[in-house]
């Protein structure tokens, strides 16, 4: 599920907080409603870290890979330098062309290190982004009934 939905969810509840009738600062919330959009709220934000997750793995599996990568390519440019080094007039060619497959497959592996960070990045600014929303709304409601509670604690002094 997309986050866009996430957001319509706590749009929903919101609304529902705030558009349901109230008496003596207590609102009244149609409680099958708001507990299927919390259900549902439930489901998404697990998906999202979830999506996390897999975004972190998929990128240990890319930096692996990409070390492999970069070992066969060292792994060949030793061995091709060992046969080029058999020939004494070409021991200058092959330090050079192994320094610049090294150089290659080190570039190749920076890059890709780089994107996938970029992506984990990305990914888990929307995460915390959804979060931070989601919190919000929490926070409101939790404000809106604490309001409620120290009113009725003031009356329940002033009765006495």
């Amino acid at each position: 599920m997309s986050s866009n939905h996430l957001f319509s969810l706590l749009g929903r509840l919101e609304e529902l907080i705030t558009k349901s009738p109230r008496l003596a600062g207590r609102a009244f919330l149609p409680v099958d409603e708001a507990l299927e959009i919390m259900n549902k709220i439930r489901v998404i934000v697990p998906d999202e870290v979830k999506a996390a997750q897999e975004l972190v793995k998929q990128r240990e599996a890319l930096l692996r890979k990409t070390q492999e990568e970069a070992d066969r390519i060292l792994s060949r440019a030793t061995k091709e330098a060992q046969r080029l080094l058999s020939e004494h007039h070409l021991i200058k060619l092959a330090q050079e062309e192994s320094k610049a497959i090294k150089a290659q497959a080190f570039q190749v592996a920076q890059q890709m290190e780089k994107e996938a960070n970029r992506n984990v990045y990305e990914i888990l600014g929307r995460l915390e982004d959804n979060l931070l929303q989601a919190l919000k709304v929490v926070h409101r409601s939790k404000e809106q009934y604490r309001s409620v509670g120290e009113e009725e604690g003031t009356a329940e002094e002033n009765s006495d």
